[in-house]
């Protein structure tokens, strides 16, 4: 900051312990503290704008990511940067969220005259938000164009070397599949509302719905994520004795959280070795301990067969791209042999082409027989990954789409509790 230059990070830097005024004074002298009312006001005044009005007293690690991302955002622009990066800065928001923060970015910096460098792999904010585009491959400047001389088809031929087509799932439910995974009355303590689910074998289950809707909270309940979870889980029929996250685990059931870095790697951790903590049996040792060298082996296995990038298990989690990383935590279910899967927004914060190689994979764990859950924010995501598609709004599932009717109009007039027109 002393240059003028603030970095808003795509994982925000915050103390969950601290609250929302103590978090927006993080790194300020005790001199700029005494001076930054007028600060800490402007910023609560622009993330309300966006959609997300904050208590100064609320604690942070009571806050939705997307609510993280927006305090984030305002807490860049609210002490004097002539300056701002903003990295992936509306991953974990909705549509219409995200409109509002574009809004507000842009009404910012006409009005106080900051330049910003808004880093995206989202086409549609790239192309709203921004005067002129920059695209990076292998860390050098590949392609630059004024957003009105280019196209978005230009820009992702130019970040991944190929034309780039939407998605299609290659291997679709059966029609008479039989039901795997069934979840009845799944209930947390976040939520006053019990929800039921069933996925046949080989479908993909999306879940759509507004953030806050309880669609995080559902499946960290069927995992038991959370102390008070409740609700009975089977699995071909069997009902399983699920109280904690091991028994999920050894029950069969693969959590591929919203949040990889926190909940899902040891980022200080080798790459094998996050690949070896879900426990499969066959990585461990002698006795109590453990074998990093047939770690090291299983690992360089399976990474060839996701196309892991850089190859080298040995290097620490955290030296990967997000898409890579995500692929180190769906490895190590891959090992253990689990044949329901939950993903909880599995593209987060990953490029383009990353997102095509999760989609194969996803669509691959499917054709396997396995039954999958998504939930994501990105509902042309949903609408491309899942043979069914269920909305959930007050965390309370309310309507199930199909066929034809998985369509963006749909899911979102569902979200938002208004009556289905014609799309």
């Amino acid at each position: 900051m002393a240059d003028g230059v603030v970095i808003a990070h795509q994982e925000p830097a915050i103390v969950p312990q601290l609250t929302v005024e103590q978090n927006l004074l993080l790194g300020r002298s005790p001199r700029e503290r005494r001076q930054a009312e007028d600060a800490i006001e402007g910023a609560l005044s622009d993330v309300a704008a966006m959609g997300f009005p904050l208590k100064r007293t609320a604690r942070l690690g009571a806050l939705s990511p997307a609510q993280r991302h927006a305090l984030t955002i305002a807490k860049a622009f609210a002490f004097g940067a002539k300056i701002v990066a903003l990295d992936e800065p509306t991953t974990s928001m909705l549509e219409h969220n995200v409109d509002a923060v574009l809004k507000s970015v842009r009404k910012i910096v006409a009005e106080r005259g900051i330049g910003v460098i808004f880093v995206s792999h989202k086409m549609p904010e790239v192309m709203t938000v921004s005067d002129r585009v920059v695209v990076l491959r292998d860390g050098r400047v590949g392609f630059e164009k004024r957003i009105s001389e280019t196209t978005v088809e230009e820009i992702v031929r130019n970040m991944v070397g190929r034309e780039l087509l939407s998605f299609h799932r290659k291997h679709p439910v059966e029609a008479n599949a039989p039901v795997l995974f069934r979840a009845t009355e799944i209930s947390s303590p976040a939520s006053r509302h019990a929800n039921s689910l069933e996925v046949r074998r080989g479908e993909v289950l999306g879940i759509a719905g507004l953030v806050g809707s309880g669609r995080t909270e559902l499946l960290r309940a069927i995992v038991r994520a959370d102390k008070g979870a409740a609700g009975e889980l089977e699995i071909d029929g069997k009902r399983l004795h699920v109280r904690t996250p091991n028994d999920s685990r050894d029950a069969g059931i693969a959590f591929i959280p919203e949040d990889r870095k926190q909940q899902g790697l040891a980022l200080q951790m080798p790459a094998y070795a996050n690949i070896a903590l879900a426990g499969a049996k066959d990585l461990a040792g002698p006795g109590p301990f453990i074998s990093p060298r047939k770690q090291a082996a299983v690992a360089r296995e399976i990474g060839v067969s996701l196309a892991l990038k850089p190859a080298d298990v040995r290097l620490l989690a955290r030296q990967y791209s997000g898409g890579n990383q995500q692929k180190i935590v769906i490895a190590k279910w891959l090992r253990r042999g689990s044949r329901v899967f939950l993903f909880d927004e599995p593209t987060k914060g990953v490029d383009v082409g990353g997102r095509a190689e999760i989609y194969g994979l996803i669509d691959e764990l499917a054709a396997a027989g396995n039954a999958v859950i998504v939930v994501s924010s990105d509902l042309p995501e949903i609408i491309s990954l899942s043979d069914r598609v269920l909305v959930m709004r007050a965390g309370r599932i309310l309507s199930e789409h199909v066929g034809e009717d998985i369509n963006e109009h749909s899911l979102v007039a569902s979200a938002m509790g208004i009556a289905k027109g014609t799309p």
